[in-house]
C-alpha cells in the first residue's frame, strides 16, 4: 500500500467502496491514482451490467456486491463525481449518487463507507447474480 502522498496534505479523508471501473486492473481504476488501498469489502445489494460499466442498487436483498476500499480525499471524490455523473447540485439528475452506506469487511467488521448508487431504472439492463464485477468481466 502506498499513500500517494494523502497523508502529507491538510485535509480530511474518507473511506470510499468502489465495485467496477474503479476497482484495481480494471479501466477507470487510474482516476484513484495516490489513495490508499485498505482492503476488500462488499454490500448487501444488487449489481447490474449497464452497457461498460455496473451500476449498484443497495436493497435488504439476500445479495451481495464485492468490492474495495480506498481512502481518499476531498479533491478526488470532486474529481469521482464527474466520473461517475453526480451532480450534488442536482442529483435528481445525476446518472450516480453520492451515499455514505455500511459495507462489511472480510472478517464481518462493519464500517461506513461511501460508495455511488445508480439512479435510474435497471429494467432490462443484465443482473450480474455473482456481485463481482470483475469475476462476470472474467467469465465474458
Amino acid at each position: 500500500m502506498r499513500d500517494g502522498g494523502l497523508n502529507s496534505r491538510n485535509t480530511r479523508l474518507t473511506v470510499l467502496f468502489v465495485y467496477g471501473t474503479l476497482r484495481r486492473g480494471l479501466r477507470l481504476h487510474h482516476h484513484l491514482q495516490g489513495a490508499v488501498y485498505l482492503g476488500e469489502a462488499r454490500i448487501a445489494g444488487s449489481l447490474y451490467d449497464i452497457g461498460t460499466y455496473p451500476g449498484l442498487l443497495v436493497n435488504p436483498s439476500p445479495g451481495w456486491v464485492s468490492g474495495e476500499l480506498f481512502k481518499v480525499d476531498e479533491e478526488m471524490i470532486q474529481s469521482l463525481d464527474a466520473v461517475e455523473e453526480y451532480n450534488p447540485e442536482e442529483p435528481e439528475r445525476s446518472e450516480y449518487l453520492r451515499r455514505v452506506v455500511t459495507v462489511w469487511t472480510p472478517t464481518g467488521v462493519p464500517m461506513k463507507a461511501v460508495t455511488y448508487i445508480f439512479n435510474r431504472d435497471v429494467q432490462g439492463f443484465v443482473f450480474i447474480d455473482s456481485g463481482d464485477y470483475k469475476l462476470y468481466l472474467e467469465k465474458g
